[in-house]
């Protein structure tokens, strides 16, 4: 269930988890001031269709937006932003100036998004810092959104269990460490990017030929894990158009280095630049897509442990750390170098 919802007069989207202090005022004032039809709350994701419609209601001394009768999946929470997300907001836009270029925080767009963070690089990106839970429509629309009016969307998520919609929108997200405090400059290991690298169609090299079912021998791209960046870093790459949005079989996306997508387009024969897209109600039916446990669709996919970077070749539900970082989980040892 969504948070998200579209504040009509403004023509902006707005997330009740986290509102800044001026949104938090503006939303809680409209405490019965709307009536069906008026318009002015609409939720993003409505139960029912055509019932998006909200008003907002006090109990115990807080806010909470509810659909009109018929409209479905009860109530949201009005609440300000965490200082969790506050920090990290700094971080990015610490790091957006460090790299040279003006960011703002809470940028609205002209097609009505607001960016938490907007670099203001060649490539203008809006860093989209999301602890609360969306599903990939919503993410997806907010990008097309963000990309209607020339923004690039770099989703964020510190999470060690990574939503739905990571790789499916562009994403990075980052080592576990505290946000009690501003984390020093560096700290903030990236992750989820990728290099594309030439290799062979051998049993080695993967469990079935990308382009067909048997062994080939040919070249075919293979994206591994783009080590030894922060999110520092990230925020310099992106702005500058060095490092960009791919789209790889199975609709993942990646972000990698320009000539690295140029190289996956020539040994695929096809074009594989990320351009976001409005889900159509196809799309929003089945945008939950189910984790994927077969090894050997794992391993050719480059799924990796999001502590240390290398490449796991056995994954159970929530599994997203190695044997090494988390030893606590006693799986199975491949016999076979990684």
């Amino acid at each position: 269930m969504t948070t998200r919802v579209l504040y009509v007069p403004d023509n902006r989207e707005l997330d009740l988890s986290r509102l800044s202090e001026s949104d938090y005022q503006t939303v809680a004032s409209l405490r019965g001031k709307i009536g069906r039809g008026d318009r002015v709350l609409l939720c993003l994701e409505p139960a029912v269709s055509g019932h998006d419609e909200m008003f907002v209601r006090r109990r115990d001394g807080k806010y909470y937006a509810s659909h009109f009768a018929g409209g479905g999946h009860g109530t949201h929470e009005i609440a300000r932003e965490s200082d969790e997300h506050k920090r990290q907001k700094e971080y990015w836009h610490r790091a957006g100036d460090d790299a040279g270029y003006r960011s703002d925080t809470e940028f609205t767009t002209s097609t009505g998004s607001i960016l938490d963070v907007a670099i203001h690089g060649p490539t203008p990106t809006g860093v989209e810092v999301q602890l609360s839970r969306i599903n990939l429509s919503t993410a997806s629309g907010r990008t097309a959104r963000s990309h209607r009016a020339g923004w690039l969307s770099l989703w964020f998520t510190p999470a060690e269990r990574l939503p739905k919609w990571f790789h499916r929108v562009p994403s990075v997200g980052c080592n576990h460490i505290p946000w009690d405090n501003l984390p020093p400059r560096g700290s903030a290991v990236a992750t989820g990017l990728r290099r594309v690298d030439i290799a062979k169609c051998t049993v080695h090299n993967f469990k079935t030929c990308p382009a067909n079912r048997r062994h080939c021998g040919g070249d075919h791209p293979k994206l591994n894990p783009w080590a030894g960046l922060t999110l520092d870093h990230v925020a310099a790459l992106v702005p500058a158009g060095k490092a960009v949005p791919l789209m790889a079989t199975g609709r993942t996306v990646y972000l990698v280095p320009p000539n690295d997508l140029r190289l996956y387009e020539s040994l695929t024969g096809g074009p594989a630049r990320y351009t976001p897209k409005i889900p159509s109600e196809t799309d929003r039916a089945s945008s939950e897509p189910t984790d994927c446990y077969n090894a050997s669709h794992l391993a050719d996919s480059s799924v990796e442990c999001e502590g240390c970077g290398e490449r796991l070749l056995w994954r159970r539900p929530g599994r997203v750390l190695c044997e090494r970082c988390n030893p606590i989980m006693h799986l199975p040892t491949s016999p076979y170098p990684l």
